[in-house]
């Protein structure tokens, strides 16, 4: 929903048609409002970055090209020459090739720069608000304009999110998030508000060495021998991560705590068990007792970034990093909107150093936690597709060659019949991917193949191995893999 969203707006669909006037391409009227999307800067260019030449154009028949059909993935800007009437699309920006060139003879260019989408910066929850937050309501808007507001200077040090009430056109600005106000509010009568939520950032650069990265994937009762086996559902993306790094289909939950997710996610994060991180039950009133692996990092680097998003509640509140730097809670078992949040941070120039990336659908509480369930295998494999998008968007960042980021997926717990919370083995069953080299052709894997020969419990699964990627020190009673 939000990628069609942004596209939409970003293409600023024309409906006017173009016609040949003396041999030129002219945009009618309703061409101008693409113009509009674009900083001009006369007498220059960017020399040598030519992606298209259009030809016998107008600037506004440019700007309508640019910005519609395909080349709306790619294009940023173009040069005009104004003698000549043609035009140059480019994929690039001045700040992206050192600068414009100002000192061409007779100065015949003008260089059109799109300018940023304010609405690129939030994600979007179509049928919701948050009750009771509004700090300040703006009349006769539309999204971007609200969205614009919110990040104006005068408003960024307070602005996180808004409300849009679409029959009204008024929006209510708010300092808060849905994760700082209990979620959000999606039964209002006739679904007259849009929910926005400020992600934006990726202005601090990684701070740490190797420019090491995290990506942790949560599945939510996903039993660890539902998936990489002859039989299983197939999962491309999570099996081409096992396939190049390593795997262990049976790291055992539970044992001296309920195999809920409360104490199960508590013990990946935290590499402790319950009776030391405290998290014993799914109680929202129970906060880590011991400190979040993501905590960790940004005590050792103390301006790394740490992102979150989930659905559950407990995730994005009591379960969350003290020093979580951006906390987006999606809308119930909503998957792509937890998926279009990653691929946003990883699209900043500087992504987050850490980021944990919710997905809940595993988690079915209906008939059955079963390997060969269709309904669970179902499941299994839409979320599956949710992370073969963030692997792609996360392949295609500017810099990735020269960024290291680990790769784990896991889950809280497994189930048998249509629950879970006991002690059996299909309850305690759960995955573990380690991937370091994804898209990567040629780097040393942190550890390979298949790790199920060795016994690892929940908390050795993935915070003692967080640690050792980034080279910190183990304080948990959880031990890494000896391969790795």
């Amino acid at each position: 929903m939000k990628q069609a969203v942004l596209q939409s707006l970003r293409r600023m669909t024309v409906r006017a048609s173009a016609v040949l006037v003396s041999g030129l391409l002219y945009a009618g009227p309703g061409f101008a409002a693409a113009l509009d999307a674009f900083t001009q800067t006369p007498n220059a260019a960017i020399a040598g970055y030519n992606t298209e030449r259009l030809s016998a154009v107008t600037p506004e028949a440019c700007a309508a090209a640019c910005t519609a059909g395909s080349r709306a993935a790619w294009c940023v800007s173009f040069d005009y020459n104004r003698s000549a009437q043609w035009c140059d699309l480019s994929d690039k920006r001045a700040a992206d090739v050192g600068g414009l060139k100002t000192d061409y003879a007779g100065n015949p260019y003008d260089h059109y720069s799109l300018k940023p989408n304010p609405l690129a910066s939030f994600l979007q929850t179509p049928n919701a608000a948050i009750s009771g937050h509004n700090t300040e309501q703006l009349t006769n808007v539309q999204p971007a304009d609200c969205a614009a507001a919110c990040t104006a200077a005068s408003r960024s040090g307070w602005c996180r999110s808004f409300d849009y009430h679409k029959a009204t056109a008024k929006c209510d600005l708010s300092d808060k998030r849905a994760s700082d106000v209990g979620g959000l509010k999606t039964d209002y009568a006739g679904n007259p508000y849009d929910h926005y939520a400020l992600v934006a950032g990726g202005s601090i650069p990684n701070p740490v060495p190797g420019k090491k990265h995290i990506l942790l994937i949560g599945l939510d009762g996903l039993r660890g021998d539902a998936i990489l086996c002859p039989t299983c559902v197939a999962t491309p993306a999570m099996s081409a991560l096992a396939a190049g790094g390593a795997f262990h289909r049976n790291v055992l939950a539970g044992g001296t705590q309920s195999t809920i997710s409360g104490p199960g996610w508590a013990s990946v994060f935290t590499g402790y068990w319950a009776d030391q991180h405290g998290v014993t039950s799914n109680a929202t009133n129970l906060p880590l007792r011991k400190p979040h692996v993501f905590d960790l990092i940004e005590q050792a680097y103390p301006t790394a970034t740490t992102a979150i998003v989930g659905d559950w509640y407990n995730i994005t509140n009591n379960l969350k990093p003290a020093g979580a730097d951006y906390v987006v809670a999606n809308a119930s078992k909503n998957s792509q909107q937890a998926t279009d949040t990653v691929k946003a941070w990883l699209g900043w120039t500087h992504a987050p150093t850490a980021i944990f990336y919710y997905l809940h659908r595993t988690d079915i509480h209906a008939t059955a936690y079963d390997p060969a369930n269709a309904y669970y295998r179902s499941q299994i494999a839409a979320e599956d597709a949710q992370i073969q998008q963030v692997l792609n968007a996360l392949v295609a960042r500017p810099n990735y060659a020269n960024e290291d980021w680990l790769i784990i997926v896991t889950s809280d717990h497994g189930g048998t019949g249509s629950g879970h919370g006991g002690q059996t083995a299909a309850e305690r069953s759960t995955p573990l991917i380690l991937n370091n080299t994804w898209g990567r052709t040629g780097k040393t894997p942190y550890c390979s193949g298949d790790l199920g020969a060795t016994q690892l419990l929940q908390i050795d699964g993935t915070t003692p191995h967080i640690l050792d990627f980034l080279g910190l020190p183990n304080p948990t009673p959880g031990r890494k893999h000896p391969d790795c």
